[in-house]
């Protein structure tokens, strides 16, 4: 081969290179003072990635340097949220969330706790050391941040107030009835709408139909007494059988691909269409067991469950390999079922202990919990308006997000009330007639 033309064979690079390398980490194994004081001559001409085992510089600018240039494959978005001290993320919504400074960590068998942290409560601070140590530690830290910590907001017209920071875990005895609440209220209408529809009768001007669009209720529903209806809406739950010991997240997510196999099955077996039922569910784990289940709404064609044959029941044991206890029962009114599905983590919430809450939050983290299927998953739906910014009670200018979080303590100090209680002191002094504060 002539001379030069070598390099285009790339066996011969490949071994160029492999030679190479090795050359270059012996040279830096004898050579470790001179690389550390000055790695540039050894490294001309070939990258960083070339050399394993390598670190190249000890220096603190050096590393402080190497944090702040934008890394292979990163978006400038991650390298803002890495780089940012604040470690300021942005929520769905449109709001904006601060991570949250430590506030305790485990030292050995023991726990070191800041001055803020010895004012949470023992309900708390039990839950969150739980948390911690099964390795849930950024939640383990918001929760215990939940309550002690907030943040100074203001408005352009010069009103300041504080606000608390919110956790949002589902089982926190604060945030997690205020988030059923919301989910409720976000669900509500959105799924009222499509459930009307699938109960409307055949006729085409129905007077019962008209009366429970403008009410906001479902048409011919409850049947009479001794009317066996087309149509119903039902509580359901799903029920797993028990496994003895606390169910991990997998099985969790295995109880909802049984639940959308069921829905399959039903459509098979009883001829209906997707379009003709709705089912929105909620996974679940008991307030003092480890039986998996999950509670829910059905709104769609009548479902055979004799007491004999158990038709349902049975179906429901040919796709869970044995479990077989299913529930299906007439709701009163929409609202009450949907109630039914959504209301049970603020239960737990405020009646189970401290052990047990950190419990379930281990078993449904990273697991979506609410789900709806056939009519009820992304319905067609008149517009929601968008949630409402943050607003001043005094001016109804929109609030800043807070900048940072201190304890609560000291922003009483600094003579900033709470948000929320001078909202109720304006809404009532207006409601009594009187002015608003300043």
């Amino acid at each position: 081969m002539p001379q030069g033309d070598q390099w285009k064979n790339i066996a011969f690079v490949q071994q160029w290179k492999d030679i190479r390398r090795q050359q270059l980490e012996d040279r830096y194994r004898r050579n470790a003072p001179f690389v550390a004081v000055n790695p540039t001559p050894l490294l001309t001409g070939i990258p960083l990635a070339a050399i394993r085992n390598f670190e190249p510089l000890a220096d603190p600018e050096y590393i402080k340097a190497r944090e702040l240039i934008q890394w292979e494959n990163e978006s400038l978005t991650h390298r803002a949220r890495r780089v940012d001290s604040n470690k300021k993320y942005s929520r769905k919504n449109g709001r904006n969330s601060h991570a949250v400074p430590a506030l305790f960590a485990r030292d050995g068998a023991g726990w070191i706790l800041t001055s803020a942290a010895h004012r949470a409560t023992a309900g708390k601070l039990e839950k969150a050391q739980r948390m911690y140590v099964a390795g849930l530690e950024r939640k383990a830290q918001r929760e215990l941040s939940c309550g002690i910590l907030g943040g100074e907001t203001h408005c352009r017209s010069g009103h300041s107030f504080r606000v608390a920071y919110e956790c949002g875990n589902r089982y926190c005895v604060t945030c997690g009835p205020r988030a059923a609440r919301r989910l409720f209220a976000h669900h509500r209408d959105r799924l009222l709408f499509v459930a009307t529809g699938l109960m409307f009768c055949d006729q085409e001007e129905c007077l019962e139909c008209s009366r429970a669009i403008e009410a906001k209720e479902l048409p011919h529903w409850p049947p009479p007494r001794g009317h066996k209806p087309k149509v119903v809406c039902a509580k359901i739950d799903f029920t797993l059988k028990n496994p003895g010991s606390l169910p991990a997240p997998e099985q969790m997510r295995e109880l909802n691909q049984f639940i959308k196999r069921f829905c399959r099955a039903i459509e098979r077996r009883f001829k209906i269409s997707r379009k003709q039922y709705g089912l929105a569910y909620c996974d679940e784990l008991g307030g003092n067991n480890s039986n998996p289940h999950a509670h829910g709404i059905y709104v769609g064609p009548w479902l055979p469950q004799s007491k004999e044959r158990k038709e349902i029941s049975q179906l429901w044991a040919e796709i869970t390999g044995g479990s077989f206890i299913i529930s299906i029962k007439y709701a009163r009114s929409f609202t009450e079922a949907l109630y039914h599905a959504v209301k049970y983590p603020a239960k737990f919430a405020e009646r189970s202990t401290p052990a047990r809450l950190a419990d379930l939050e281990l078993v449904f983290h990273r697991v979506r919990r609410f789900h709806t299927l056939a009519a009820f998953y992304n319905p067609e739906t008149p517009k929601e308006e968008k949630p409402p910014r943050r607003k001043c009670p005094v001016c109804g200018e929109p609030l800043s997000e807070p900048s940072g979080w201190k304890t609560i303590s000291e922003l009483e100090s600094q003579g900033l009330r709470d948000v929320e209680e001078v909202r109720s002191e304006v809404a009532r002094l207006r409601g009594l007639g009187g002015l608003a504060p300043p």
